[in-house]
């Protein structure tokens, strides 16, 4: 009884939250994407596609484009797009619009991308604008991912096998508690200090990791552990 009882929470949660995405639901994009190409309007602003480079690897995070995405803006509006990629040199979301132009967006009245069923926010930091991905998030304490890329060129050292340029990625993790974000890079010792637990606490979360086989290099294991850990 008591099951049957939390799948039908579940569901009427599911189904209200479906509702009120169908409500706040715009379904003409092209009110999110209209200016003219080069100006700007209060979401983002259009450029011309540059011409594709002899590089190995992309500044996208995406393979392909076929993604549709949610577009939560910050005055309750939901927009609709059928194609999205994330610029990791710019740290902006962009789409197609026709064949030779790109809407990218600005963060300014957007609250957050939704891609694939992922959600993406943007923080300022020391260094400029960074989005984030939420892996996890309790309410005062999240999980985030962030992507980067790095350009490295050519050489004509045949010793360094690179004859054109090459994008890297990276991936960094990070830990964000009352707002305040910290470097967490997945060892044992940096994700029991971002958890901040008490001796008690952390020897019982070590115990749970060695007894269900987890590991802290695991991003999906660490999520198990964030939720373990906030249980305690």
């Amino acid at each position: 009884m008591f099951r049957q009882f939390i799948n039908l929470t579940v569901f009427l949660f599911t189904v209200m939250s479906f509702a009120q995405d169908q409500e706040r639901l715009v379904n003409n994009p092209d009110q999110l994407l209209s200016v003219s190409n080069g100006v700007r309007n209060s979401y983002g602003s259009i450029q011309s596609i540059p011409p594709v480079a002899r590089v190995e690897g992309s500044p996208y995070l995406f393979d392909d484009w076929i993604h549709s995405a949610r577009v939560y803006a910050t005055n309750g509006q939901l927009y609709m797009l059928d194609n999205i990629n994330l610029n990791l040199n710019t740290q902006a979301f962009v789409t197609k619009i026709g064949q030779d132009s790109l809407f990218t967006f600005q963060f300014n009245q957007i609250d957050y991308f939704e891609v694939l069923g992922r959600k993406y926010e943007s923080k300022f930091t020391k260094t400029g604008r960074q989005i984030y991905e939420i892996l996890a998030d309790n309410g005062s304490e999240r999980l985030l991912k962030a992507y980067s890329v790095k350009l490295v060129p050519s050489s004509p050292d045949p010793m360094k096998n690179r004859p054109t340029d090459k994008y890297i990625r990276r991936e960094n993790f990070y830990y964000e508690r009352d707002d305040k974000i910290t470097l967490m890079p997945l060892r044992k010792s940096k994700v029991l200090k971002s958890f901040d637990l008490e001796k008690a606490k952390e020897k019982e979360l070590v115990e749970y990791v060695k007894r269900n086989d987890l590991s802290y290099g695991d991003e999906k294991d660490v999520i198990k552990m964030m939720d373990y850990a906030n249980s305690l």
